[in-house]
Formats: structure tokens, C-alpha cells, sequence
């Protein structure tokens, strides 16, 4: 086997004095000879994809969406995008479907966006109108986990006063529909991808809801194998994997995580059949998808996202915690979920653990000054 060692640099072929710009060109030789040998598709730094500068993420409900969201904002913020924000607060309206002049006409119209990563009830359409030439992206779980967070970090436990296992038995299994306008409920992906309560009890409507969706997102990651969707991710937009490394977002303390009993498991595939005709037809996809790539590849890629994640982790963190550690930006939305007590000696570590709340409004601010003309390095650390 031929051994070498490629090192990414930021300097330009005109800047590399003509010797390097030889052994550059043995070295890709090499490379190739290599490829030949042991089959390992290298991505290397002469790759001729461009990096892709718009991006809409339709943001599903307790699916890692925070966690996917955190990674968009840190790369938006890192190379001052733009922001297609909500006229307010961090999210759009869950009561209808997503509405071009939301952003349009909201207190930054004029700008020329580059991300959406707000939750919304998607509506490609006029997503179109807001970012017409971006690669699009969702997030799906299985859906009885989906529920189920949903369950407990929405209060329905409280509606309904029952635990999650016995709304299974006496809800799910008598065929409760989702109430119209209902903002949680039954279904909730399909709910959260734009397909309305009468029309997920539809199988022909479903299944023309997820040909729409294949051909509408150009990935659709699964939470199952996140690791694995930000391989494909970070070859679709042509983002350094290392830049997708993360610290999980908006986890449940265990004690508010429910013991999911098999009954109940299948209760939950009957009832919710729609969503799981969804989450199984786009989990094949991203299988096939990483079925073509060579497992040399992605185990390699996997490799430095582990190590990427693992560094950051252990520069960075310093406790897990609920609400009762945590202060200012780190402060979660609800006291349920895990945080972060970071080292604030280091002030690139922050960016990795803001909660969805303040990172929003603090995305919001930095987009005021945008518009202002202020310089923004350093704005967000």
C-alpha cells in the first residue's frame, strides 16, 4: 500500500511557488494510484464543488431538529449569511402553512437570503419565492420516539392525564384523530411537511405527500443514523464534515423520557401509519444512498466526525445539566431538557451550546447590524 498524508490549506494554486505545484500534482497521482489499489474515495482539497451558500431546512418537531438547526446557525453566523427570520420570537407559525410574505415583507425585507431554519409548516411553494436556488433538507424519526417526546415535552400527558404507554392503549388503539388546527397531535411529521388532518387518513393522499417531498428536498436525514445523513449532508452542500461536529440539543433528563412498552410500539405503527409510511420510505432512501458511496469512505468520514464531535466535547464541556446550572444564553427553553455548563475561557466553545431562544435572537441582532453596514467578525463568537 502507498502511504501519504494530504493537508488541507487555504492558499491558493497561484500563491504555491512552481516545485510545490509539482509534488502537488505527484501527490494527486499518488492519490489516484492509491484508489486504485484499496478502493477509498478521497475528497481532497482540489474537489471542484463549491461550497453551497442557501440552504431551507424544514424544521419537524422532536426529531434532533435543534441539533441540525444548531449546526445551520453556526455555519450561517461563521460565514455571515443571511437569515430568512420570523417577524418575531424564533419560530413561524404552526397554525398555517408557510407563507412567503412571513419574511418578505418582516422588518429585513430587501436582503438577499441564504438560510431558513425556523420551524414552519413547509410549503415548497413558497419556500420558492424566499430561496429558490437553495438545496432543501428535512429531519424525520421514527415515530413512535416522535410521539412520544412529543407527548411529554408538549404537556400532553397533562391534557390527556395519562402516561405515554396508557394514551397508547386507550387513544391510539380507538383511532383518535388529529383535531384541525391542532398544532401537536397525530402524524406529526407529515403535520409539520405541510399535509393537513384529513388528508394524512388518506392513503393515495400520503403517498402523493411523500412523492412530492422525494422530489422537493434534495436530503432528507433521519435521526436513526444522524451521524451517517451528516456524511451525505456535508457532500450535498460541500461544508467541511468538521464544521458539522455538534453538541446534542434539547435532550429530556431521563426521568422524563418514557420506558416504551413493545404493545405499545405496535399500537403506535398502526396508528400512526402515515407518518411511518413516510420515515420508512425516505429511510430506505438515505440507506441506498449511503449504500453507493464506498464503506471505506464513509467509516473514514464517520472517523473524523467523531473526532471533530469528541474535541469539542472535551474542550468545551464541562457538565451536563437542567436548568438549575445554567445561566444566561445556555439557559434552556424548558426545564426538562439538558444543557451545557461550558469553559467561558473559551469563547469559540458558546456557539456549540446556545439554546434555540437566544441563538435566534441573537442571529436577529446580528442581522440589524448587517443592515446597518457594521463590520460583523466577532458580533457572535
Amino acid at each position: 500500500m502507498i502511504g501519504f498524508v494530504l493537508i488541507s490549506t487555504n492558499i491558493g494554486i497561484k500563491n504555491v511557488p512552481n516545485g510545490a505545484t509539482y509534488y502537488k500534482t505527484l501527490e494527486r497521482q499518488l492519490q489516484q494510484l492509491q484508489e486504485r489499489f484499496d478502493g477509498l474515495a478521497v475528497v481532497d482539497e482540489d474537489s471542484k464543488c463549491s461550497p453551497t451558500k442557501s440552504v431551507a431546512f424544514a424544521k419537524t418537531h422532536k426529531t434532533g431538529s435543534s441539533t441540525l438547526q444548531n449546526i445551520l446557525f453556526r455555519y450561517g453566523v461563521q460565514h455571515e449569511l443571511n437569515f430568512a427570520l420570523p417577524k418575531g420570537g424564533w419560530m413561524f407559525s404552526f397554525k398555517e402553512p408557510f407563507n412567503a410574505d412571513m419574511v418578505l415583507e418582516g422588518p429585513f425585507k430587501g436582503l438577499d437570503f441564504n438560510l431558513f431554519a425556523f420551524h414552519s409548516v413547509w410549503n415548497y411553494a413558497q419556500m420558492q419565492r424566499v430561496l429558490p436556488h437553495a438545496k432543501y433538507l428535512t429531519l424525520l424519526r421514527d415515530p413512535t420516539e416522535c410521539f412520544e417526546s412529543n407527548y411529554v415535552y408538549m404537556g400532553l400527558s397533562a391534557v390527556y392525564k395519562m402516561d405515554f404507554n396508557e394514551f397508547a392503549q386507550k387513544k391510539a388503539l380507538a383511532g383518535l384523530v388529529r383535531k384541525p388546527k391542532s398544532i401537536i397531535g397525530k402524524n406529526q411529521q407529515l403535520w409539520d411537511l405541510g399535509l393537513n388532518d384529513t388528508a394524512m387518513e388518506n392513503r393515495t393522499l400520503v403517498m402523493q405527500k411523500i412523492r412530492d417531498l422525494d422530489r422537493q428536498m434534495d436530503l432528507v436525514l433521519i435521526m436513526e443514523r444522524f451521524d451517517e445523513s451528516l456524511v451525505l449532508l456535508s457532500d450535498l452542500l460541500c461544508w467541511p464534515i468538521d464544521e458539522l461536529s455538534y453538541l446534542k440539543q434539547n435532550e429530556r433528563i431521563t426521568t422524563k423520557k418514557t420506558n416504551i412498552t413493545q404493545e405499545t410500539r405496535k399500537i403506535m405503527r398502526k396508528w400512526l401509519w402515515a407518518d411511518y409510511m413516510l420515515y420508512d420510505y425516505f429511510k430506505a432512501e438515505l440507506n441506498t444512498k449511503l449504500r453507493k458511496l464506498k464503506s471505506d469512505y464513509v467509516r473514514q468520514r464517520l472517523q473524523e466526525l467523531s473526532a471533530a464531535k469528541n474535541m469539542v466535547t472535551r474542550a468545551c464541556v464541562i457538565q451536563k445539566s437542567d436548568n438549575s446550572k445554567l445561566t444566561g444564553e445556555f439557559k434552556m427553553a424548558l426545564p426538562i431538557v439538558l444543557g451545557y455548563v461550558i469553559d467561558e475561557t473559551k469563547p469559540w466553545c458558546a456557539i456549540f451550546a446556545r439554546s434555540e431562544p437566544n441563538f435566534s435572537k441573537q442571529i436577529r441582532d446580528y442581522q440589524e447590524l448587517k443592515l446597518k453596514g457594521e463590520q460583523l467578525k466577532g458580533k457572535i463568537p
